[in-house]
């Protein structure tokens, strides 16, 4: 890719500003990433990333972006140590009380902590001769362009000395998480805030790491329940690094797993099966139990703005948040990365509506899933939206299928692992299949219904 500017600084050093200064190192001849917290020369959790102590999944397609991105990484990261999990075949996935079918769907997932995974992207990106990473930094103000049209840079206070500094910039990119910068910079730069949508789903996760004996869990190395019934509770458990696990408990609408380690266990106890609870309790749990609230969903809709600055971009979470239960934050992460090395290679120009408009159906797929997952949780309203409401209604046939087709499990799991559109499930093959699948199921349903009355 052609150079088509002097100096990009990203500020925020999380998953999406690393992806970014990845995809800027291209297009510009130095990248400067500014970062508030301290960075440990290991992988260890830290207060800019609140929900880091908790399970986090990278999705097929996120995976695909980052390896494309830095050849290699997937050796890296098996080198280190993180489990790598043949999906579907070593996933029990319990969604609305359907558990997918045992398959292999060709895909192989890396299991990692959040801290031990950005640690070894920090690292990859550290070798990048033209990228500079600076910690315990404050990002201030913008410099902007004596006609307001443009940002030409940032100021920035060292956390360590209190010393301040303007960094001039052809580009600046916010990956500084969901509450961000720009929309407070766009009013005071007199520009219009970007319309907000969300839905209010009142999350509680508690989380802590445990330790399972050998071949506890032989033919698990991932478990998900969902939400099925009341009180709406679920349950992750994600095999990492260092023979270790995540065990992270889900409280919806006003529920709460307890803090104390008693009654976070007895939480566990009323979701699990029996397998994985006598996994459970002949486990140990390691450190501190970590709490994280998520209070709604947030999308913010730069595509829509008639005008904004040259030379600034709002990525990563400040441009879409999503539940955090169904896992696609660090893979649309890396999918809007992706988009704008798309866009970068087509130049400077207009860049920041032509990556709004690219970005914008890439966030649709995603956020249409998570609309339709939530909605399907018994203590959800219904959707005012007449197309969410039958994509939620669509919801229990395909599970019903994916419980017993091959097909329909792995066009299933593609979906959610955004490798494939939603539409890909409505294909004519996977639509006939969900058909016949439901009707063995009812004929099972009724089998069992009249056996049970001759008893």
């Amino acid at each position: 890719m052609r150079k088509i500017g002097e100096h990009a600084v990203v500020l925020g050093a999380g998953i999406g500003g690393l992806l970014a200064a990845r995809v800027l190192s291209e297009a510009y001849s130095t990248v400067t990433v500014i970062e508030r917290d301290a960075l440990a020369p290991d992988s260890e959790a830290r207060k800019g990333v609140p929900q880091g102590r908790h399970v986090h999944g990278l999705l097929p397609r996120g995976k695909d972006i980052i390896e494309e991105l830095f050849p290699g990484f997937g050796q890296d990261l098996r080198t280190s140590g993180v489990v790598e999990c043949d999906a579907l075949r070593e996933v029990s996935f319990t969604m609305a009380g359907r558990t997918l079918k045992r398959v292999s769907t060709g895909h192989k997932a890396f299991q990692a902590s959040r801290p031990h995974l950005e640690h070894h992207l920090r690292r990859r990106v550290e070798k990048l001769s033209n990228v500079t990473i600076r910690d315990r930094c404050d990002a201030g103000a913008p410099v902007v362009s004596a006609d307001g049209a443009r940002i030409t840079g940032v100021r920035i206070v060292d956390r360590s000395d209190g010393a301040r500094e303007t960094i001039d910039a052809d580009l600046v990119v916010a990956s500084m998480g969901r509450a961000g910068v720009v929309p407070s910079w766009l009013d005071k730069l007199g520009y219009d805030r970007p319309a907000e949508e969300g839905t209010a789903i009142d999350i509680v996760y508690r989380s802590a790491v445990i330790q399972l004996p050998p071949h506890a869990l032989p033919h698990d190395k991932l478990v998900t329940i969902g939400v099925r019934d009341l009180p709406p509770r679920a349950l992750a458990l994600f095999a990492v690094e260092g023979d270790r696990h995540i065990l992270t408990l889900i409280g919806h609408d006003g529920e709460e797993p307890p803090k104390d380690q008693a009654g976070f266990l007895d939480f566990a106890a009323g979701i699990a099966p029996p397998d994985v609870l006598a996994a459970l309790a002949d486990g140990e749990l390691l450190g501190d139990i970590s709490t994280f609230r998520y209070k709604a969903n947030l999308r913010r809709r730069y595509e829509r703005l008639d005008r904004f600055p040259e030379g600034l971009l709002a990525v990563g979470d400040s441009l879409c948040s999503f539940s955090p239960v169904y896992g696609q934050g660090m893979t649309v992460a890396a999918i809007q990365m992706a988009v704008l090395r798309e866009c970068l290679a087509q130049g400077d120009k207009n860049l920041a509506a032509r990556f709004y408009t690219a970005v914008t159906p890439e966030i649709d797929n995603a956020w249409l899933l998570t609309v339709i997952a939530d909605g399907a949780m018994p203590h959800v309203s219904a959707s005012a939206s007449l197309p969410v409401r039958a994509a939620v209604a669509a919801l229990d046939p395909v599970l019903i299928a994916a419980e017993r087709d091959t097909a329909v499990a792995t066009t299933l799991y593609r979906v959610m692992g955004l490798v494939d559109k939603p539409s890909a499930l409505f294909s004519p093959v996977i639509v006939a299949r969900i058909g016949i699948a439901n009707a063995r199921a009812a004929v099972e349903s009724l089998g069992g219904l009249l056996a049970a009355n001759r008893k």
